[in-house]
């Protein structure tokens, strides 16, 4: 009877088993073939591997980095944090958050990234702020969208904010949770003044999202 190695589990012959190489042999590399390194050419190719077990690692030549499978599905084995950066200055004089600056060129700040196995993300935004009246403040938020569901809303509770008519650098950090692993989502910096009748703005705007283990 086969028996098995105490640490991997890989099979091997008695003895007193029919000698039967080819299928010693088979029964063998069967058993190593999940617990090796894959290397397929795309994630597309990495997604239609049959029957994949937990633990699984792949090098996935692009984008060129490792993946495991969590039992649910495959996800990056060193995932790397999702960063945006525009440094062109805008304005609003929106009381309410808006997404798009008056004024700002460049990069959107629309951060894509996919929720790791805890669900959870660890979000960094900021901002150099200042608002057109000494009375008046600038608050930097951000929405959490799956698709086009919004998944977290802005809240004042959650802004980079300065109050005043001088120049601010101001960031705040918070964590999102109860994310679905796995599943894409789009992190969106909004922004506000404190009422219509002043307006702020905003200059080297940063959105970082880290994941958590």
């Amino acid at each position: 009877m086969v028996q098995l190695t105490p640490l991997s589990n890989l099979p091997y012959p008695q003895p007193t088993d029919a000698a039967n190489v080819p299928q010693h042999l088979q029964s063998l590399a069967e058993a190593l073939d999940g617990r090796t390194v894959l290397r397929v050419a795309n994630t597309t190719s990495l997604s239609s591997i049959a029957t994949p077990v937990t633990g699984m690692l792949a090098w996935v030549t692009t984008p060129g980095r490792y993946y495991y499978y969590t039992g649910s599905y495959w996800h990056p084995a060193t995932p790397s944090p999702v960063l945006k950066l525009n440094p062109v200055a805008g304005t609003t004089a929106s009381a309410s958050y808006v997404e798009a600056l008056t004024g700002s060129t460049g990069d959107t700040m629309a951060a894509a990234f996919t929720a790791p196995p805890s669900g959870t993300v660890l979000v960094t935004i900021g901002a150099r702020i200042s608002s057109s009246v000494a009375t008046g403040a600038g608050y930097m938020s951000m929405t959490v969208k799956q698709g086009t569901t919004i998944t977290l809303a802005t809240a004042d509770t959650r802004a980079a904010l300065f109050g005043g008519n001088m120049q601010c650098s101001a960031s705040t950090q918070f964590q999102v949770s109860g994310l679905s692993g796995g599943v894409a989502y789009t992190a969106t910096p909004a922004y506000r003044s404190s009422a219509t009748t002043s307006t702020a703005t905003f200059a080297h705007r940063f959105l970082r999202v880290d994941p958590v283990f």
